[in-house]
């Protein structure tokens, strides 16, 4: 008897584990530009009445698939969708180191401005995009979760 209630209370645990999830919902997407993909940005949603921003960073296609900090992904619900690319850092040792003085002069990203390492004193690096695409108050991105279409289709315009 012992046996069948630790196995039942395992197999109820593991239930829990996988289901853990938090009702993620798979979704990929493309980033073009003037009907051209857009390779190394980054697309940032946030939900529209607040919680965990999902994010994905675009391929040489211009796809890109969404995750949370730690899982694959975003919630259900209305996003705004905003889509930065900066630069990349030409020397990657120019980056200050975590502890250093340079590093503690480094500002938290604020909130809405995406994923990423803190901004540097000065702000952040300007987007290689048209700017109305970078910010929450000017983005014409809105997307449900889950899309009606597979992938989610990002068409920005230089104009």
């Amino acid at each position: 008897m012992l046996r069948k209630i630790t196995g039942l209370s395992l197999l109820l645990a593991l239930g829990g584990l996988l289901g853990c999830g938090g009702g993620l919902k798979s979704v990929e997407g493309l980033v073009t530009l003037d009907g051209k993909p857009v390779e190394g940005a980054t697309v940032t949603f946030s939900p529209e009445g607040g919680g965990q921003d999902a994010f994905g960073v675009t391929d040489s296609g211009g796809k890109f698939t969404l995750r949370t900090v730690n899982q694959s992904g975003a919630k259900p619900g209305n996003y705004k969708v905003t889509v930065v690319k900066n630069k990349a850092i030409a020397d990657p040792s120019a980056v200050p180191k975590p502890g250093s003085a340079e590093y503690t002069k480094m500002q938290p990203l604020k909130k809405g401005a995406g994923p990423g390492m803190p901004m540097p004193p000065g702000g952040a690096p300007k987007s290689e995009l048209p700017a109305k695409y970078a910010s929450l108050s000017s983005t014409p991105f809105t997307v449900k979760i889950p899309p009606d279409t597979s992938p989610v289709k990002l068409d920005m315009t230089s104009k």
